[in-house]
C-alpha cells in the first residue's frame, strides 16, 4: 500500500470516528427525519443543508459518504446493498422509516415486498430535486418516473419493473453490460438475457423475445422513451434485443 493510500485510509477512519461521535448528539425530535429500525437516528429532512443533522449535509454524520450513520455511505448498515437496515438492500425487511411533520410516511426501500414502501430512487430523487414537495409529504410516485426525471438511460418492463441501465460500463452493478450484475447476468430473474426468466423467455408477454408480445420492455435514453425492445415487428419504434448492446454502445455514453 502506498503512503497516499495509507493517508487516505487513516483520514477516512478519523472521519468515521468523528461522525460516530456527532451522531450520538442527534435526536429524532425534529418534525421530519429518517430513523433506522434499530432506532439509529439517520438525520433531518430539512431545507437547511448546513444543519449538522441534515441528511443533505455532505459533511455531517447523516449525509457524508464516510459516515457509518449515513444512507449515502455504500458500506454502512443503512446505505450498503447488503446492509441489515439499508434502503439499498433488495432483501432487507427492516429498511429506514421516513417521518414527515411527525407522521410516518413510509419505509424507504428497494425491496418491492415491503409494505408501505417508498422506492429508494423515488425518495432520493425527491429529496435532492424537490425538497419542498417532500416536506409536504409527497413523493415521486414511481421509480420509473424518478429515473425519467433524473434523465437516466434504462430499460423498463411492461409491468414497471426496472431491468437495468443502458450505461455501457461493465463495472456498473445496475448496467445490462455487467455480466455479473442483476440485469446482465444470464441466470438472474431480472435479466432479459435469462431465457428462462419472465423478462427473457420467448413465451412471456413481458419478454423482448416474444414475437407476439404487446407489452415488451421499453428503452429510455436520458429520461425519454426511445423504442420498444422487442422482436415483434408490429411495434414501432423498436430495437431488436439481440442488437441492444451494440446499439447502446453507439448511442449512449458511459455517463448516459
Amino acid at each position: 500500500m502506498s503512503s497516499s493510500d495509507k493517508t487516505k485510509e487513516v483520514f477516512e477512519q478519523i472521519l468515521a470516528q468523528l461522525y460516530e461521535e456527532q451522531s450520538k448528539i442527534g435526536k429524532a425530535g425534529g418534525d421530519s427525519y429518517l430513523i433506522a429500525q434499530n432506532n439509529q437516528y439517520l438525520g433531518k429532512i430539512t431545507d437547511n443543508s448546513y444543519d449538522n443533522d441534515s441528511v443533505l449535509n455532505e459533511y455531517g454524520p447523516y449525509g457524508s459518504q464516510y459516515s457509518n450513520t449515513s444512507i449515502f455511505n455504500p458500506y454502512s448498515p443503512y446505505g450498503s446493498e447488503y446492509g441489515t437496515y439499508s434502503l439499498n438492500n433488495p432483501y432487507c425487511s427492516t429498511p429506514p422509516k421516513l417521518f414527515i411533520n411527525g407522521n410516518l410516511l413510509g419505509l424507504i426501500s428497494v425491496n418491492s415486498y415491503i409494505q408501505d414502501r417508498i422506492p429508494t430512487e423515488s425518495f432520493l430523487y425527491t429529496l435532492k430535486n424537490n425538497l419542498t414537495y417532500l416536506l409536504e409529504g409527497k413523493i415521486i410516485e414511481s421509480e420509473s418516473q424518478a429515473r425519467q426525471l433524473n434523465c437516466e438511460s434504462f430499460i423498463e418492463a411492461g409491468d414497471g419493473t426496472f431491468l437495468g441501465k443502458l450505461n455501457p460500463d461493465s463495472f456498473d452493478k445496475d448496467s445490462v453490460f455487467n455480466r455479473f450484475g442483476s440485469y446482465g447476468n444470464e441466470f438472474s430473474q431480472l435479466s432479459i438475457f435469462n431465457r428462462f426468466s419472465n423478462y427473457g423467455n420467448q413465451f412471456s408477454s413481458l419478454s423482448p423475445f416474444n414475437n407476439f408480445a404487446s407489452t415488451p420492455p421499453k428503452t429510455y435514453v436520458k429520461g425519454k422513451f426511445i423504442a420498444y425492445l422487442t422482436v415483434n415487428q408490429n411495434l414501432k419504434p423498436r430495437i431488436h434485443p439481440d442488437e441492444l448492446l451494440d446499439w447502446a454502445k453507439k448511442n449512449i455514453s458511459v455517463f448516459g
